[in-house]
């Protein structure tokens, strides 16, 4: 019998390879283009996204290491695509080979995860690559199904799928190692490739398998449903159940906030179990930790917040619904807030004791801490003046039972009862009077925190009634400062130009005025009344300068300078007498502009200028009363010429910030007594004379600053910029807990890591 030939897979696959990489190299070309496009989107936003996390920044020292991020894209971005572009190609090309070398590098990178940078740049990269496959799961099922066929009938999973997202994920991790960025921006850039690159990919995937059936590569394949893991394990129900062809959705501001609210709860559950007393005593969280009873329900939740909730606010605060005619002045010190916070701290307790220990269901315990912290942090906001701080804290108990039943206010941003809150406290940044309650917003302010105490039950509806009214007010406590603050703008606005328009007619006319010949009432028509005409030209002209009215003026001024020279000739004391009666009337038209007081202070200039011989006979009897200069003495020693005062470096760098900051943003300044601190808003730079205009929360004007002694003062910590985001307060807060929380965890995280590491060396000294 004859030996059975068995069929070469090699050959088997050469030939296949030669029949479809032709295909398979017009799919790459598509998706090169395709992603071409996408990575131009992600660098274009790149710099507005980076500078909204460095405002955020927790320290300038982190704030600047985004701005050099920011640079280094903005001069690397194509050395990006290069490189990208290139292992894109090379991944396509290594398709043939039993392993993808997009596999390979994961594994790599799997093995390398040494130190925590590198575990946080994973763990980014696993759960947008997871996100992705679970997005796209159908479409890339049927991409897997067609390519496994051109391989030759070999498997193809995801992470071998070209331009699948495992290959372009870890691409793009690896194209970026050139921008040398710190591990929390790397993270920041991924996210961003999620964002402009992954989440668009419906369209490449749909443009690939077209282009594989067009070629009759399973042409039929019907469409299935794929479950994601997320979805199997019920973490996102459905979330896979898409046929080909389909896309999932952009997420809503109130998905993305539910993730805002998952990563945080997340965070303080991993806190608590890496905390390292707890961790060594292997104790889990304090909701799991026994308590000996039942866990509390909702209901009975939101009845013992209703026992500790205050029915009306404290006696410390000014009543603004009460019999005085005005709210007195208040101050409220450091101290005070600190018993505020106290009192806020007291309450949470006070909750847990009425509940007793362990009963509490991890969630709950959780959002009563997290709403604790969203007050403590608005105790701390630099800008909020106290007296809002106190007001504002009576609410604490209120948005606690809020958000025990019902958590979207935490993750929805147009939840009436955070809208709410979020006008509150820009409300009480803005336009609080700290001098005077009774005229700013503060009473307001204190009818929803009354009405909130005494009618907030169950019943939601309240707030956004609320919010209507409170919003209705807001804009016009708006309108009226916005008005102030333009007047106030104006009204500077106005002096300087005046100043400058002063300075410049004084300039031309003690350039005509300087002459021995000139009589004194002629030198105090020119610099005095004469001064008066050009500033107002360059005051009402617009075209200042350079309009004909300007040349006139100055043309009378020369005229009026010489008539007063000596004239040595017939024909030139002939051309003065012509020439007097056209400049008396020039004169006179010119001042009939200036409106009629100025004709008094003329008539000795115009009594000179009736003849040619009394104007020369002034000019000769000036001269002779004119002070000879005296002789400048011999100098021994060469001349001391003053230099110019060197400005310090770290000066030039502070006005140079001061210069680029934002009208709008708030400081700390000295008062003009150099006894208090005022919060005054920056509503104004003059670009020509560097003075600083700043206004008080109700638009008024209180201060002016030159913009070098305002940067010499912050240097020496005399006035400071406090710093304000633009973000609604509640979002920018629960942004920042998480950076505290994940800040908490990593410093845990190493805490443990060092205990762990002598444990061993304990044991070995005990035996």
């Amino acid at each position: 019998m004859d030996p059975v030939t068995l069929p070469n897979p090699d050959s088997r696959k050469l030939k296949y390879q030669t029949q479809f990489q032709p295909l398979l190299n017009r799919c790459k070309d598509m998706v090169l283009v395709y992603i071409n496009a996408l990575l131009a989107e992600l660098f274009a936003n790149s710099d507005k996204a980076l500078t909204h996390f460095a405002q955020k920044a927790e320290t300038n020292e982190v704030q600047n290491r985004f701005f050099e991020a920011m640079s280094s894209i903005r001069q690397r971005h194509g050395l990006v695509e290069h490189e990208f572009r290139e292992i894109l190609s090379e991944g396509f090309d290594n398709f043939w080979r039993d392993k993808s070398k997009s596999g390979q590098r994961q594994e790599e990178t799997e093995l390398e995860l040494i130190d925590l940078d590198a575990m946080n740049e994973n763990t980014a990269l696993e759960n947008i690559v997871t996100k992705t496959v679970a997005r796209h799961s159908a479409q890339l099922y049927a991409l897997g199904q067609r390519l496994s066929v051109i391989s030759g009938g070999k498997g193809i999973k995801a992470p071998q799928i070209p331009a699948g997202p495992y290959h372009l994920a870890y691409t793009f991790n690896e194209a970026i190692n050139c921008l040398d960025l710190e591990s929390r921006i790397k993270v920041i850039v991924l996210a961003l490739f999620d964002k402009y690159v992954l989440k668009q990919l419906g369209g490449l995937y749909e443009d690939f398998n077209n282009n594989l059936k067009e070629a009759g590569v399973l042409p039929h394949l019907r469409p299935t449903i794929q479950k994601s893991e997320q979805a199997a394990s019920g973490d996102t129900a459905n979330e896979g159940e898409r046929t080909e062809g389909e896309e999932k959705p952009e997420q809503t501001q109130e998905e993305l906030g539910q993730e805002m609210f998952d990563s945080i709860l997340d965070l303080m559950s991993n806190n608590r179990r890496r905390t390292p007393d707890r961790a060594r005593a292997g104790l889990g969280s304090p909701g799991s930790s026994g308590g000996g009873g039942q866990t509390v329900s909702t209901a009975n939740l939101v009845s013992t917040i209703n026992n500790i909730q205050p029915s009306k606010r404290s006696d410390y605060l000014p009543d603004a619904n009460g019999s005085a005619a005005v709210i007195p002045n208040v101050e409220i010190d450091e101290a005070f807030l600190s018993r505020v916070k106290q009192t806020l701290t007291e309450e949470r307790h006070k909750l847990y004791s009425q509940i007793g220990g362990g009963r509490l269901e991890a969630a709950d315990e959780d959002t009563i801490d997290l709403v604790g912290m969203l007050f403590e942090y608005m105790l701390n906001d630099p800008v909020l003046p106290p007296v809002a701080k106190a007001l504002i804290s009576h609410l604490h108990t209120p948005y606690l039972k809020v958000a025990i039943t019902d958590r979207s206010l935490l993750t929805d941003s147009d939840h009436p009862a955070r809208l709410l809150l979020d006008s509150l406290v820009e409300a009480g940044s803005h336009w609080i009077d700290e001098r005077n309650l009774k005229r700013g917003i503060y009473p307001d302010m204190q009818n929803v925190v009354d009405r909130v105490l005494k009618e907030f039950s169950d019943n939601l509806d309240l707030f956004n009634n609320l919010l209507k009214l409170f919003r209705k007010k807001m804009e016009e406590y708006r309108r009226r400062s916005d008005i102030l603050e333009k007047r106030a703008q104006d009204t500077v606005k106005g002096k300087e130009k005046l100043n400058i328009a002063r300075q410049r007619a004084s300039q031309e006319m003690r350039a005509r005025s300087f002459s021995d010949h000139l009589p004194q009432a002629a030198k105090e028509f020119l610099e005095q009344t004469w001064v008066d005409k050009l500033i107002f030209i360059l005051l009402r002209h617009p075209d200042g300068e350079v309009s004909d009215e300007w040349k006139d003026a100055l043309k009378i001024a020369d005229d009026i300078a010489w008539a007063f020279e000596p004239k040595e000739t017939d024909s030139e004391q002939g051309e003065l007498a012509q020439s007097l009666p056209a400049l008396r009337q020039s004169i006179e038209a010119g001042l009939a502009s200036l409106g009629g007081f100025h004709q008094e202070k003329s008539k000795a200039l115009f009594e000179l200028l009736t003849s040619p011989q009394k104007a020369q006979a002034a000019a000769v009897a000036s001269q002779a009363t004119a002070t000879p200069p005296k002789p400048s003495a011999p100098r021994s020693e060469p001349e001391q010429v003053t230099k110019p005062e060197e400005i310090p470096q770290s000066e030039l760098a502070m006005m140079e910030k001061l210069r680029n900051i934002q009208f709008g943003t708030w400081f700390e300044v000295t008062s003009p007594s150099g006894k208090e601190m005022q919060r005054v808003k920056l509503s104004w730079l003059s670009p020509l004379t560097s003075s600083c205009m700043f206004v008080d929360r109700a638009g008024v004007q209180t201060a002016i600053k030159p913009l070098r002694t305002l940067a010499q003062e912050i240097i020496a910590g005399k006035s400071k910029i406090l710093e304000e985001s633009n973000d609604p307060f509640v979002e920018r807060t629960l942004h920042a807990i998480r950076r505290m929380l994940q800040r908490s965890m990593n410093a845990t995280d190493e805490t443990i890591g060092k205990l762990s590491a002598d444990e061993p060396a304990k044991g070995r000294e005990a035996r």
